[in-house]
């Protein structure tokens, strides 16, 4: 039995101390990461180590220095007896006081290495260059500082107690065996123990200190703003400092007071003072009452640089302080001109396909297998044929589960079906009821359009990946054939090598799959790829970075290439209240770039300016790379992402107001603005569009989000973010007269349902079994005019929904069209504002169409009219009126 236990105790051993690490060192070699590998180790332990040593050195000092002054008790009337006493009890304490020391440092070396991470930050964090505007500390204080701190005092408040309660025994004990007859410590001991007693005191008073900094995340105020008021600066914090005062002077009164055997009449009047301001300052009534009757009747003058602090400090954590507003003034509909090249420029490019739909088409026209898939179809920018174009794109990645449950064998999951083919892509401007232009299509991936690729094999991408082994004896599935399939050999640099047996077992009993080690399949060199998921790699190495959810794929001529944004974020942020993903400061710092084909992990600084960043990099040197080291290939692909820009958004539609005054009256705020859904109004999500909106001329790949009033479902803006070159996250606010009426996308939706043709169309569709489904909602500034672009996909109702794109509509300025491309419907939509503009002019003509009125000249419009006679009753005589002002009263 004892063997058995022995045996088991060893094989778990091994599994978990030795085969997980030895598995893990090796991958991450694979990835050239080593360095990275043992600092990510080895830094937990040298902060508890650190911490450990640190505390471990100050308990012994304070026992060493005690064990020196037992000596000093000895008295020369002592006997032989007494002194042979002496030496033992100093003799054990020596030996006593090291083991003793150790254990009681682990407290605090414990929390630390629990909370390393943040320790490093602690010891790497350097200054920002940016300040809280209440108290005027660096950020980075409350980033990397104030949390350890707070572990720190408490900690060491512990220790310092246990040191003086164990310090002041060793001397009591040691004085009432060896000197019974004495009354007094040695004064070296007083000392001893007055300087620990002073110590204690003044931890206590560095963590009521630190509630200074905390009053920066109190939500007392809430919901007006979020942050200290009038009553937390003005009365809590006097409460604090003088609660700091007061507590030192207890403490030095009573270590006077037990030194000198005085009275303890300071003592008492100190602590009683401490005790009040103590109350005070954590007790409601006094705050409460100065909120209520002092700040709440004055509450914008009294709190006004508070809610000014409030304002800033949130605009800066969520990086919306540079933000550059432009007010936008809607050219007239009568400009409207479909035959202007700019605008058809831009409709070449307008994305009318949704990617929700497109997935189905990719899935259907471009899986050719069984076994293939696009997990997600991405939007972005390629030069195409020499010309700027807005595309979708995605990968076709392997599935073996897709297989028939006959075909699910262990060597066709892991080691024949081992990877996707290619990209398909398509512009994102394409006409209804035409055939479907594809830029790069087919197994092998091929392109009319010029786009080439040396290496389109995708071992490493999205969705749940198997471990595969390869190069093999058996091959690999590659591309479709005539006559079969081709078989390949995988020649990258992914993955472990496997060519010796005990690497084999070590890999077997890692994935507890035996047939890892009993295959015959493997050769010399062949490779165990996992962690193939890019986000699955991405968060094992990185955990400290928040992924975006949506990486997207970028084909280039020597291979394919994952791109994922990755964002530093944090809950320590002063004056700042966290948003609903449950943090109050966050940056998209880093660009992660993966290899599809070799699995090989990158990552890129994209915020230099980011504290955090800066701290990651100096932790971990060499793992962060500048962003200019990225292939230029590649660079012109990154892109400002979604995700953030959704949440930015959010904030800075109830931040944007430049006054407090404003904010506080709350009379201008925004939201996003809400689009139709599946018959639901629901917040619209940000889109790409390519356009020269920035610099005339020159096309931008830009991020878009249209804003509203809160409530309300006219447009009040669109929230613009560069993602190409210079602009590259810069953020514009496009901001419309609030004494103009704006369509929102919601108003323009009720005009569609409400057009008796387009309704009559969507009727006779209905009826032949087709659903009828309405994309995404486009809101294009052209021409000064804000366009509204919406596609119309009809989806059969049978097993295969393929959906097709059968007609566009376009809306200006409440007029609406339906047609089958842009470029038709542009046209329709000028004949249609002609028809309007006609019509209008003929019910209610303008004043200069109106025959045989003269309207008068300028310089009568500047003078006063003159006051018409009025009769004895004071009313204005009817007959003293012109011909021309009778003509005109009529309907």
């Amino acid at each position: 039995m004892a063997g058995l236990l022995t045996v088991a105790l060893i094989v778990v051993v091994l599994k978990f101390m030795v085969i997980d690490v030895l598995v893990d060192w090796w991958w991450f070699r694979s990835q050239n990461l080593e360095i990275y590998f043992i600092l990510r180790k080895a830094h937990r332990y040298i902060v508890f180590i650190f911490f450990t040593i640190v505390f471990t050195v100050v308990f012994a000092v304070n026992f060493w220095i005690a064990s020196r002054f037992i000596g000093f008790i000895n008295q020369k009337k002592n006997g032989e007896k007494r002194r042979d006493l002496i030496r033992l009890l100093h003799r054990e304490t020596m030996r006593l006081y090291r083991p003793l020391s150790l254990l009681m440092a682990f407290p605090v070396a414990i929390t630390m290495f629990q909370n390393w991470e943040a320790a490093l930050m602690f010891l790497f964090g350097e200054a920002s260059g940016v300040t809280d505007p209440v108290l005027g500390k660096d950020i980075s204080f409350y980033l990397f500082r104030l949390p350890v701190y707070h572990m720190l005092q408490q900690g060491v408040l512990l220790v310092s107690i246990i040191l003086l309660i164990g310090v002041s025994f060793l001397y009591w004990y040691a004085h009432r065996l060896l000197a019974a007859e004495d009354q007094a410590l040695p004064r070296g001991a007083r000392i001893h123990i007055s300087i620990l007693g002073l110590a204690t005191v003044m931890i206590l008073c560095w963590g009521i200190l630190l509630e200074r900094f905390d009053m920066l995340y109190t939500a007392t105020n809430a919901p007006v703003f979020f942050g200290p008021g009038y009553a937390e600066m003005r009365v809590i914090l006097p409460f604090i400092w003088l609660s700091v005062i007061f507590l030192m002077a207890t403490g030095i009164a009573l270590i006077y007071s037990a030194n000198r055997k005085t009275g303890w009449r300071f003592v008492f009047i100190f602590g009683l003072f401490f005790v009040m301001s103590f109350i005070a300052k954590n007790a409601d009534f006094f705050a409460q009452n100065i909120r209520t009757y002092i700040v709440m009747p004055n509450q914008m003058a009294r709190e006004r640089n508070y809610i000014e602090a409030h304002m800033r400090a949130t605009l800066s954590a969520f990086g919306l302080d540079q933000v550059k507003p432009i007010e936008f003034k809607p050219k007239p509909v009568t400009d409207f001109d479909s035959t202007a090249p700019d605008l058809v420029r831009r409709l070449q490019n307008i994305p009318v396909w949704d990617r929700e739909m497109l997935s189905g088409i990719y899935e259907e026209i471009q899986g050719i297998r069984t076994y293939y898939t696009f997990p997600a179809i991405n939007v972005d920018r390629y030069g195409v044929e020499d010309r700027y174009r807005q595309v979708y794109i995605g990968a076709r990645e392997v599935d073996p589960e897709r297989l028939p449950k006959s075909a699910q064998t262990w060597i066709n999951i892991h080691l024949q079906y081992t990877h996707g083919q290619g990209v398909a892509m398509t512009p994102a401007a394409q006409a209804g009821d035409e055939f479907m232009t594809w830029f790069i299509r087919d197994v092998p991936p091929r392109s009319d359009y010029g786009l080439t690729i040396k290496q389109s094999g995708i071992y490493y991408g999205l969705g749940g990946k198997h471990y595969v082994i390869a190069p093999n004896d058996t091959g690999e599935i590659g591309h479709p054939l005539a006559e079969g399939d081709a078989i390949v050999h995988y020649d990258g640099t992914g993955g472990i090598p496997m060519g010796s047996l005990l690497k084999k077992w070590f890999l077997a009993t890692y994935f507890d799959d035996h047939d890892i080690f009993f295959t015959t399949k493997t050769h010399s060199r062949s490779r165990l790829l996992f962690r193939r998921n890019i986000m699955e790699q991405a968060n094992h190495i990185t955990p400290f970075f928040r992924l975006d959810p949506e990486p997207y794929v970028v084909t280039t001529q020597e291979g394919i290439f994952w791109i994922q944004d990755a964002y530093t974020t944090s809950t320590h942020y002063p004056l700042v209240e966290q948003v609903e993903e449950g943090f109050n400061y966050i940056r998209n710092s880093v660009k992660i770039v993966t290899d599809a084909y070799n699995g090989t992990i990158s990552y890129y600084a994209a915020d230099l300016s980011d504290p955090v960043l800066k701290a990651y990099r100096r932790m971990y040197p060499g793992l962060i790379k500048p962003l200019e080291s990225l292939p230029a290939e590649l660079r012109q692909h990154i892109r400002y992402p979604r995700d953030l820009f959704r949440i930015q958004a959010h904030v800075y539609a109830k931040y944007h107001p430049q006054a407090p005054e404003q904010f506080y009256r709350q009379e201008d705020f925004w939201a996003i603005s809400k689009v139709p859904s599946d018959q639901e109004l629901v917040p619209a999500n940000p889109y790409y569009l390519t356009l020269d909106l920035l610099e005339p001329g020159k096309q931008d790949f830009l991020l878009f989000v249209p804003l509203s009033p809160f409530g309300r479902d006219n447009l009040r803006a669109l929230m613009v973010a560069g993602c190409d070159g210079d602009n590259y996250g810069k953020l514009f606010v496009y901001n419309f007269s609030q004494e103009q009426h704006v369509y929102g996308p919601a108003q323009v939706n009720a005009v569609i349902n409400q057009d008796i043709n387009i309704a009559q169309q969507f009727t006779l569709w209905g009826q032949r079994g087709a659903e009828v489904v309405l994309g995404n909602m486009i809101i294009e500034p052209s021409q000064g005019n804000l366009l509204y672009i919406q596609p119309v996909y009809l989806r059969e109702s049978g097993p295969i929904q393929i959906p097709e794109l059968k007609r566009l509509i376009m809306a200006v300025d409440g007029a609406v069209v339906m047609a089958a491309s842009l470029e038709e419907a542009a046209v329709k939509l000028e004949a249609e504002l002609s028809r309007k503009r006609l019509r209008q002019q003929q019910v209610f003509p303008s004043p200069q169409e109106v025959p045989g009125l003269e309207l008068p000249g300028p310089e009568l419009l500047e003078t006063k009219a003159p006051v018409p006679p009025t009769s004895e009753t004071g009313t204005p005589d009817p007959g003293d009126m012109t011909e021309p002002e009778k003509e005109t009263t009529g309907p």
